[in-house]
């Protein structure tokens, strides 16, 4: 009885050394397959594809208002800090992300231009002034460019930006003034030919301000909108945004439906985990 025993025992103990060394040669062959992922990125992080060469997942992140620090955070949902947001510009950069704009994305759909493998583009909607006093700095000590969409009837109001530092910012040639729409309704409530008139209304108040632009964008407010209304805008010539924190994707590319997603407060490592996430549970 003893012997068979300690037959067992040696038994177990042999198969417990061979499981280990299962389970170690399993952990030694992800961690190399992740030194090699790592590896590849670094090495092909300024590769740049024309559309059809590569599916690229193209982020397009949405902030809201910019503010000094966390005391004058009101509502987490729509304000960022200036600490939090360049932290994000650092952390998008060290990972070798490109920041581009609405005007390289158009180029790129129509095959006339190269994208890096990993390319973004910032926007900000609504037109509030924390963007030009904390977001814009930030913009121009990294020559980051970036998207504010303004609600034309609140400009020149507390709180918001005024024409003249829309002026100032689009000059500097980073930042792109576009159309939040006249007066932020919901455009579920209107018509189409109401939706087209106020967007129409709201870029022809834009130009008389700042002179026009190449490329129109306009972004939904609160992200609601009609298919009929995505039609009758694109017939317009509008590329749109949505706000739906899905990823861009080149396969499947939709100027007249962008998907956007917001940063937030989140850290580098949660940002490009959701990018993982979303890019996979959208595919």
């Amino acid at each position: 009885m003893n012997l068979k025993k300690e037959t067992n025992k040696k038994e177990i103990k042999v198969n417990g050394n061979i499981i280990k060394k299962i389970i170690l040669c399993i952990a030694i062959t992800i961690c190399v397959l992740i030194l090699a992922l790592i590896a590849y990125d670094r090495i092909t992080i300024n590769n740049e594809y024309y559309i059809g060469e590569m599916d690229l997942y193209i982020p397009i992140f949405v902030y809201h208002d910019i503010v000094n620090d966390e005391s004058e955070v009101e509502f987490d949902y729509m304000q960022t800090t200036a600490n939090t947001f360049e932290s994000q510009i650092n952390g998008l950069k060290n990972v070798g992300y490109h920041f581009i704009d609405y005007e390289d994305l158009v180029e790129y759909k129509n095959g006339n231009k190269k994208l890096y493998k990993k390319s973004c583009i910032l926007t900000f909607d609504d037109g509030y002034d924390g963007v030009y006093e904390n977001a814009y700095p930030i913009a121009k000590k990294y020559e980051i460019p970036f998207t504010m969409f303004v609600i034309t009837e609140n400009m020149n109001t507390p709180g918001c930006i005024t024409w003249e530092q829309a002026k100032e910012m689009k000059e500097s040639g980073l930042v792109k003034i576009a159309s939040h729409s006249i007066n932020h309704p919901e455009f579920t409530s209107l018509s189409t030919q109401e939706a087209v008139e106020n967007v129409n209304k709201s870029y022809e108040i834009i130009e008389q301000n700042l002179g026009e632009d190449k490329v129109k964008v306009f972004t939904y407010p609160y992200g609601l909108h009609t298919e009929e209304q995505l039609q009758a805008l694109e017939e317009e010539g509008y590329i749109q945004n949505l706000t739906d924190n899905k990823i861009n994707k080149s396969k499947s590319l939709n100027l007249y439906g962008l998907h956007r997603d917001y940063p937030l407060g989140d850290s580098i490592y949660k940002i490009l985990l959701k990018i993982m996430y979303r890019s996979i549970r959208y595919d």
